[in-house]
């Protein structure tokens, strides 16, 4: 009996030990795959990085306007790696203030990305994810920096809010990101919707119910609004359904039905009977800057009729009355994610606004500078001296960015398990047209006619090492765990 388990636990270790390796394996020709494609594309990139460095050598002659009383800040922007954090950094640039970039780390890696090869910047560094608030600290002192714009994903809202704290009270740098009581606020949806309640704003409606009697209370008190219901603990005869149902005698009946009680609690959330929306805001001083109306689906037409603008004038009206209630110490970037509803009276129809949730901090930051032009008056107006006309803001419309369609690796190593040469081909096919689209159609972000030499740097030189370094920590890992 003891030799029959020990055996069986021998095969269950080998048969662990395999599948672990193929995985390792199937991740390894994922890496190498993306470094080949990358040599075999460096005589195309060197002709066009040619090309463009031409071009922007002839065309940066010309000095941009400034009034007389242009006076250049100090801007440090964290995250200039990123497509968003670049873009920002150069609309700084071409508007004649200092930028200063910077990068927050958690690898050993010795190259620089490809955003700080950018011209637009006058001095990079890189900032240990270790020692961020430190590090960043030494920066801002060193540069004089006036404002510090964080956009990059490595650094939680929490942390950046953290950072603020530190750095506003012991230099004069005015930072756009939200304090640590708001920051931890907004980390968690219940509290934030109890934050937006508090305000006055209408809320999406969100019970835990563990009665019948409560769920027969909240549509009473609510008849025009749709609940949808589902048990926290579904079983398999559990299912979600909408309440209430066309008849008050069905929906009575349905609830009848309800295996409910306090060990077995169910959720009500409100419905919004036409969708969601996102708001992506900037948001200083308690006045929204910038804001971008978006919807949740890519696919959808948005923004083509005058109703879409109506609906976006409204969020906006919403997102600025909730701004100003807030208070001034309300900065930062914010995504809020919004709800549309239907509710019929005797003689009308509404379409209420709903809040649901948000997401602040670097996410929102990319998500607003997507598509659209950087900020930088409303940038400019934490300073207390460069006031904005809030008359000139206005909601611009957009749809969701559509999804990356990158092969990730979750994709790769079935095909390779597989022993496949059909999904082999196929997904080889999806990485070259992921990794060629940007390029052949001229939509790479990092690419910019005057500033070619960050996306060259980004594709053949810092993601190829990125890849190798992380080839070989995983190797060194799967050596270390087969012993």
């Amino acid at each position: 009996m003891a030799n029959a388990h020990l055996k069986k636990r021998v095969a269950v270790t080998i048969k662990s030990t395999k599948t672990s390796l193929s995985i390792t394996l199937s991740h390894a020709l994922w890496h190498l795959l993306r470094i080949c494609l990358s040599f075999t594309l460096i005589f195309l990139d060197n002709t066009i990085l040619a090309l463009a460095a031409s071009i922007a050598y002839i065309r940066t002659n010309r000095r941009p306007k400034r009034s007389v009383r242009f006076y250049p800040q100090t801007i440090l922007i964290t995250g200039i790696g990123t497509p968003h954090g670049l873009k920002l950094a150069r609309a700084w640039a071409a508007k004649g203030h200092r930028v200063i970039g910077a990068d927050v780390t958690d690898l050993d890696l010795p190259v620089r990305s490809g955003g700080s090869m950018s011209k637009a910047l006058v001095a990079f560094y890189r900032i240990p994810k270790d020692h961020y608030i430190p590090r960043l600290q030494d920066v801002i002192n060193r540069e004089k920096v006036d404002i510090w714009i964080p956009c990059s994903p490595k650094a939680t809202s929490f942390e950046d809010a953290t950072a603020r704290q530190v750095v506003e009270s012991r230099t004069g740098c005015r930072c756009i990101t939200f304090d640590a009581d708001l920051a931890a606020c907004f980390a968690r949806p219940e509290s934030f919707r109890q934050y937006v309640a508090d305000k006055g704003f209408p809320v999406l409606e969100y019970h835990k119910v563990q009665s019948r009697d409560s769920v027969h209370k909240i549509l009473h008190r609510s008849p025009s609004k749709s609940y949808q219901m589902a048990s926290v603990t579904p079983a398999a005869s559990d299912r979600a359904m909408l309440l209430p149902r066309r008849t008050l005698s069905k929906t009575y009946t349905l609830i009848s039905e309800i295996q409910i009680s306090q060990n077995q609690p169910w959720i009500m959330q409100q419905h919004s009977r036409l969708g969601e929306l996102f708001a992506d805001l900037l948001v200083v001083r308690g006045n929204v800057q910038a804001i971008k109306v978006r919807l949740s689906d890519s696919k959808s037409k948005w923004g083509s009729s005058r109703l879409d603008e109506a609906l976006a004038a409204a969020v906006h009206k919403l997102m600025q009355s909730f701004a100003v209630k807030c208070g001034v110490r309300f900065t930062g970037h914010l995504t809020v994610q919004l709800m549309i509803d239907e509710e019929f009276d005797a003689y009308s129809v509404r379409h209420p606004i709903y809040i649901a949730g948000c997401e602040p901090g670097a996410r929102a930051a990319e998500s607003l500078l997507h598509d659209g032009a950087s900020p930088i008056a409303g940038y400019l107006s934490v300073l207390p001296s460069n006031p904005v006309d809030m008359a000139d803001i206005k909601a611009r419309l957009a749809s969701s960015p559509p999804t990356k369609s990158l092969a990730r690796a979750a994709i790769l190593p079935a095909a390779f398990l597989q022993f496949s040469l059909l999904h082999f081909v196929l997904t080889v096919f999806e990485v070259m047209k992921s990794e060629l689209v940007h390029l052949l159609f001229w939509k790479d972000p990092l690419f910019s006619i005057l500033d070619p030499v960050p996306w060259w740097w980004q594709v053949h030189v810092y993601q190829p090492l990125r890849e190798i370094w992380v080839l070989v920590k995983q190797m060194r890992e799967a050596g270390l765990n087969g012993y």
